[in-house]
């Protein structure tokens, strides 16, 4: 296949004899705009936790302003690693909006990861290989449209990174130097994005070292030395650390059997079998590629990817109070196993000219899928938001969004609630309260146990120790006056609450007169 800029993947001269740097560069610009093509499909991205984080940078933009804003919630700007797209929204937000700026940030993050992971197959294998495509669709991992945004950017930049360390391996101190702000960025962004280049940058300095034979005691201590500079935001972070703050378990709930789940759903996205089948063709390419006469593997990345899943193995599921440590992690192992491999010069051409026909159906048909989801998902969003336009500016209003008690649910408006708080101003129960995590303090303890997340989670009938719909509704202070519900019949009624406005599934409900203090 010679359909340029297609024809650099398939190059038979491989390594650094492959003379088409504007065919790279075309190639990796092709590939990273239609990565944006999703975000551009949606009138908003229907992302999980997206909503949630759209309500705190409502507050965060506020600064204090709002009278009825500074009764619930209070904003206070601190040192954490998890900062990464809070920053951007403080600087974008101002000049465009807040959420024509979430919309550019968060679906910049696709693109990005795309042009960071070809650099880094460049970097390692000098040359962009075929292998490398079938990382692509990975891009839009189930973390991403969980909407674990930081975490994402984070990994997106860390790819660029690696990139970048590896590109100035024969220059020691200038990557030295370059890394402690790079290091420091990349920790302000997220703590597990800094983490994976910090492996990343140790495993490949590792590998190198033992290439060219320098022993092993000469091997760490260069490595530690060159590695050393990275801590600046760790030790930064301590010493700006906040007084005060709640205690929170740092590590919980290792849940096990979920680990193989979490590696086989890492695209989960609307359709659970196809999204399940692209792990298992990744696999199989992968698999191809180490049985044909010819492949090269680049033993510091592989490194990395056999370190990392050894750490996803044994790692809780909750770190510091933050849920989902391990699932994150799931897409990133698999993208660095095929990173590390490549086509070399006596690779079959006409294998490496099937696996690009195959990745090229492969991304073209997850492409197609992720736009159609979100773009479904974003309407569904939009439609649903249209209940909010009947509830008065600055109230009290509590939502529930109707969960699955048992299998996978692949609706993602769990905290569409944001919107209200950044759009008008109505209280969010669906705010995380996470010191270690987020600068936002929620303090409307009034409402409590209906003043911050899990309290927006219910479930039709009871679910294990979770109560039934009637009884949360039924619980719900007297002091509010709406209640919002998702996901349920739009019929359905509530003693001492009249339907206010609906849409095809949620209902906004305003406390009957009779029932108010």
């Amino acid at each position: 296949m010679r359909v340029w800029p297609f024809s650099v993947l398939v190059d038979p001269r491989g390594g650094a004899r492959v003379r088409d740097p504007l065919g790279e560069i075309a190639l990796i610009v092709l590939l990273s705009a239609l990565a944006a093509l999703p975000a551009i499909s949606a009138p908003i991205l229907p992302f999980t936790d997206l909503g949630g984080h759209v309500g705190r940078y409502a507050v965060q933009l506020d600064a204090g302003r709002s009278e009825v804003l500074r009764i619930w919630y209070s904003f206070e700007w601190g040192l954490l690693p998890n900062l990464g797209v809070d920053l951007l929204v403080q600087l974008l937000a101002p000049v465009m909006g807040l959420e024509p700026a979430v919309h550019l940030i968060v679906g910049s993050i696709p693109p990005l990861t795309v042009s960071g992971m070809l650099l880094l197959a460049r970097a390692a294998h000098g040359r962009i290989g075929v292998q490398a495509l079938y990382a692509l669709p990975l891009a839009f991992s189930l973390p991403y449209l969980y909407g674990f945004v930081n975490f994402a950017l984070s990994i997106a930049l860390a790819f660029h990174a690696i990139a970048l360390w590896i590109a100035l391996e024969h220059k020691p101190v200038l990557r030295t130097l370059l890394f402690v702000p790079i290091g420091f960025l990349l920790w302000l962004c997220h703590l597990v994005g800094w983490a994976v280049f910090s492996l990343a940058a140790g495993m490949t300095a590792l590998a190198a070292g033992w290439r060219d034979r320098k022993g092993l005691v000469r091997t760490g201590w260069t490595t530690g030395l060159m590695t050393a500079p990275l801590l600046l935001g760790p030790i930064v972070g301590m010493l700006a650390q906040r007084p005060g703050k709640e205690a929170v378990a740092l590590l919980a709930n290792n849940d096990a059997p979920r680990k193989i789940v979490w590696l086989i759903m890492a695209m989960a996205d609307r359709w659970l079998v196809w999204d399940a089948a692209g792990a298992a063709i990744i696999a199989f390419a992968l698999y191809i590629c180490l049985r044909t006469r010819g492949f090269v593997v680049h033993a510091g990345l592989l490194a990395t990817a056999f370190a990392l899943l050894g750490l996803y193995l044994v790692m809780p599921d909750t770190i510091m109070g933050s849920r989902f440590a391990d699932m994150r992690l799931g897409w990133v192992i698999l993208a660095l196993f095929v990173l590390a491999v490549t086509q070399g010069p006596l690779f079959d051409p006409r294998v490496a000219r099937a696996l690009l026909i195959g990745a090229l159906l492969f991304c073209s048909a997850r492409l197609a899928t992720n736009t159609a989801s979100i773009a479904l998902a974003g309407r569904q969003f939009a439609e649903t938001l249209t209940a909010i336009d009947a509830v008065p500016r600055g109230v009290n209003l509590v939502s529930l969004y109707i969960d699955e008690c048992k299998g996978w649910n692949t609706d993602r408006r769990r905290h569409i609630m944001g919107y209200g708080l950044a759009r008008r101003h109505l209280f969010d129960n669906g705010q995380w309260q996470l010191p270690s995590g987020q600068l936002i303090s929620i303090h409307h303890r009034s409402l409590a146990p209906f003043d911050r997340d899990p309290s927006t989670i219910t479930f039709l009938e009871g679910c294990g120790e979770s109560p039934a719909l009637p009884e949360v509704v039924a619980a719900i202070p007297q002091r509010v006056r709406f209640l919002w519900v998702i996901r349920i019949d739009p019929g359905r009624q509530f003693p001492g609450w009249q339907p206010l406005r609906k849409t095809a599934d949620s209902v906004v409900y305003r406390r009957l007169p009779t029932q108010l203090n």
